[in-house]
């Protein structure tokens, strides 16, 4: 990873996507990186012009580029405005799909920050459904954020909301074991330590209903518990001034456990698969859940993303 890597928010003007750029900025501040605001736009498809008239797919894409540059220069402004330490602010605009446009820019991104849903509409920019492509299939952590409550006592230029944008509260990881969840929580720790906040770090487990042995509960309260251990001990050494709250969860449903868990946190972090995903799978199940329905931003982390 080059050491000017940018943190790439994808926005489209929407709260959710304001949102995105606000914590891009914060995250680009603490990392002290660039910040690159991305926005991708199609141009709706018509049938054949009219005989001697203007083709609307013209007009249609200069007034859409028209619309994105004007919401890209109020976004740069506001944020230059809010955030004066920020190293570097670009804003970019592209023809073609937000979700491809975002994945192939992650390959140089320190991290990828969307929010959860977008405008939709004719230009189709930033949809749910993009916020989980990207989450899949991007080369680098993905972070995905949920507008805040709108003040209407603080206008900016852009809509871009004021006031302390990344929520208070300690980082939340969940573990199980697999080479994603400890890429996950190696990249939770840096994030405690530059928020100097406490690290949660859960991992949920159940019992089968038809156990093969005598004691499952118990079996399974030592298993968690050797999980737990190997997870944290590489965790201890390299931030040892991290403090963490680590616990085991008994439960019948995992997602939930996680959802509810993100409650009261500043920043929940998945691993994309876990042990129970296939390759094929564009989300395992929990972070799928989490990227949807979690209460605090949903930071997704690939095994790969510490090897870059």
């Amino acid at each position: 990873m080059r050491s000017d890597a940018p943190v790439v928010a994808g926005v489209d003007g929407s709260p959710s996507s304001l949102a995105a750029a606000r914590h891009a900025a914060e995250l680009a501040v603490r990392r002290r990186a660039p910040l690159e605001c991305l926005c991708a736009y199609q141009i709706p498809v018509y049938g054949y012009p009219p005989m001697g008239g203007v083709d609307p797919a013209i007009l249609a894409d200069e007034q859409i580029r028209e619309g994105v540059e004007r919401m890209l220069a109020g976004i740069e402004q506001d944020l230059r405005q809010a955030y004066p330490e920020l190293r570097r602010v670009t804003v970019r605009e592209l023809p073609g799909g937000p979700a491809m446009a975002l994945i192939d820019r992650s390959q140089e991104a320190l991290a990828t920050v969307v929010g959860c849903r977008g405008k939709g509409g004719f230009a189709e920019l930033l949809l749910g459904s993009v916020s989980a492509q990207v989450a899949a299939h991007a080369h680098g952590p993905v972070i995905v954020v949920r507008p805040p409550v709108p003040d209407e006592d603080t206008p900016t230029r852009s809509g871009l909301p004021l006031g302390p944008q990344v929520p208070l509260g300690p980082v939340l990881v969940g573990v199980d074991g697999s080479p994603e969840s400890a890429a996950a929580l190696a990249y939770a720790a840096e994030e405690a330590q530059s928020r100097e906040v406490p690290l949660d770090v859960i991992h949920a487990y159940w019992t089968p209903l038809h156990p093969v042995t005598r004691d499952p509960e118990h079996e399974g309260v030592m298993e968690a518990r050797q999980v737990l251990d190997h997870a944290v001990a590489p965790i201890r050494e390299r931030w040892p001034q991290v403090q963490m709250d680590i616990r085991a969860v008994h439960t019948n449903g995992v997602e939930q456990t996680m959802i509810e868990a993100s409650k009261d946190v500043g920043l929940t972090v998945i691993g994309c698969r876990g042990r129970g995903g296939f390759t094929g799978a564009l989300l395992g199940s929990i972070s799928r859940a989490l990227v949807h329905h979690a209460h605090s931003p949903v930071a997704v982390i690939h095994r790969h993303d510490l090897e870059r």
